[in-house]
């Protein structure tokens, strides 16, 4: 008997949750899958594109290898030894109009030595001081969660906020800190803080007990020669026997015969499956449930969301500044709509033709929305004017490309934790119905492929017969 299920989404976490159900059941006799994606490519946030000798990225560009998920799901599509790390490791924060470089060995909030924050610019003198008395600040003692700025200015100080946490939240989450999760985005500082009374010996003791890194791999962060798109390209490559169904939407999801969803289309036709797997944005999700499962639909409803525009912008070498690093961050207290720039020719080797520069500036998230109510040219002028005295940036670009990602960023706010539990308790009333996605458990290419393979595990377990073989033994 051919059981059915059904994939909404084609992002990364659709994709590699497709990729570990046909591994559980190599035979399209047993297991049916069909992915639908409304836009007309696969990949979702990822996408590459090669304009005269440029690799440019509209989205994601790069994903941490310090998690093993996404290096052995790059192992297994036979990608590990194309994994590029990158050129320059060392970031920049904006301080003044001037460039600072983030101090060495920076684990997100702070190091595990004090030396290279004493010895970094970025702070004051009271800065400094206020970081050096870390371990003498009680721990908390309260349980319930709390904002990232409230434990960082609780246990490291204003300053470490205001120039280091601040702009590497707003350019990782497109957040504000003072409403997103402690416990949902870092609970290892919790857990520092927890179990030593400080983040600086909980640092020092992660330090110690870290296992050794295989020197082979790039670190912290990796790509391909080729961008972020051989990862989605080598996922459907090896990924046979699915239907895939780009620029298709999904109208919603409903019950058909006995144990069984339908699920209408906007081409007029209509898939049934035993299963359904959604790994689209919250707010998606919610729309296609409002009718199956209304206290589903609220609960999703209910995780905010951001948008942010990426604008790639290409120079001659020579109309820039040396670019010795992988970019810069902008803190709030500059006075800017910029909120990071990647300097992608810098970062990663074949971005650029020789002689030339590639740059890729971001704008957006919670605190900045109504910046992206300004046109495509408008974007790309206000980047090139904000870069200008930071980069010397002579004439204006070669070409410019603006990517816009319109609700494409959950927020992980206060008791983000709790409003997922709510997900899931709702979820289980819907026998067949699985979630997955950066929504719930975590952001980045890694965590995603996690989530994919929890969600996988779960639609095999519930679909299981006795041609359905445990992914363990298939893999």
């Amino acid at each position: 008997m051919t059981r059915r299920v059904v994939i909404l989404g084609g992002g990364v976490t659709g994709l590699a949750a497709a990729y570990r159900l046909r591994r559980t059941v190599p035979s399209p006799d047993d297991l049916a899958i069909t992915l639908v994606e409304r836009r007309s490519r696969l990949g979702g946030s990822i996408g590459t594109e090669r304009h005269e000798g440029y690799l440019i990225e509209s989205g994601v560009d790069s994903f941490f290898t310090l998690t093993a998920t996404a290096v052995e799901l790059s192992g297994m599509l036979g990608l590990r030894g194309r994994l590029q790390g990158p050129a320059h490791r060392r970031v920049y924060v904006a301080r003044r109009g001037r460039l600072v470089p983030l101090p060495e060995g920076l684990a997100l909030l702070t190091t595990p030595r004090l030396g290279p924050m004493v010895r970094s610019s970025l702070l004051s003198l009271r800065g400094k001081a206020r970081l050096a008395v870390e371990p003498l600040v009680p721990a908390r003692r309260e349980q319930k969660d709390e904002s990232l700025a409230s434990f960082v200015r609780r246990r490291l100080g204003r300053e470490a906020l205001e120039r280091i946490a601040d702009p590497l939240v707003a350019g990782i989450h497109a957040g504000d800190p003072e409403q997103l999760s402690m416990s949902s985005l870092l609970p290892q500082f919790l857990a520092y803080e927890r179990e030593h009374g400080s983040v600086f010996r909980g640092l020092q003791a992660a330090a110690r007990s870290r296992p050794v890194r295989d020197p082979t791999l790039p670190g912290p962060f990796a790509s391909f020669p080729n961008g972020m798109s051989e990862l989605v390209n080598a996922l459907v490559a090896q990924t046979p026997d699915v239907a895939w169904r780009p620029g298709t939407r999904a109208l919603a999801i409903e019950r058909g015969r006995p144990g069984s969803f339908e699920i209408p289309l906007d081409d007029g036709s209509a898939l049934r499956s035993e299963a359904v797997l959604l790994t689209t944005p919250a707010p998606v999700s919610a729309r296609l449930l409002e009718k199956l499962e209304p206290k589903l639909a609220d609960a999703l409803h209910a995780i905010p969301y951001a948008s942010s525009a990426v604008i790639s912008l290409a120079f001659p070498a020579d109309a820039c500044r040396p670019l010795d690093g992988s970019g810069l961050l902008v803190p709030r207290t500059e006075g800017v709509h910029l909120k990071a720039c990647t300097w992608v020719s810098s970062k990663f080797e074949g971005r650029a033709p020789s002689g030339h520069v590639l740059l890729r500036a971001f704008y957006g998230g919670v605190r900045e929305a109504s910046v992206l109510d300004r046109p495509d040219d408008a974007l790309a002028d206000l980047a090139v004017q904000e870069l200008t005295p930071l980069l010397g940036l002579r004439g204006p670009p070669e070409f410019a490309r603006v990517h816009r990602w319109q609700n494409a960023h959950p927020q992980y706010d206060v008791d983000h934790a709790e409003r997922v539990a709510t997900i899931e308790s709702a979820r289980t009333t819907v026998p067949g119905l699985f979630l997955a996605g950066s929504a719930y458990r975590g952001i980045g290419v890694p965590a995603c492929i996690e989530d994919a393979d929890r969600a996988a595990r779960g639609v095999s377990s519930f679909l299981s017969t006795e041609a359905l073989v445990p992914m363990e033994a298939a893999a």
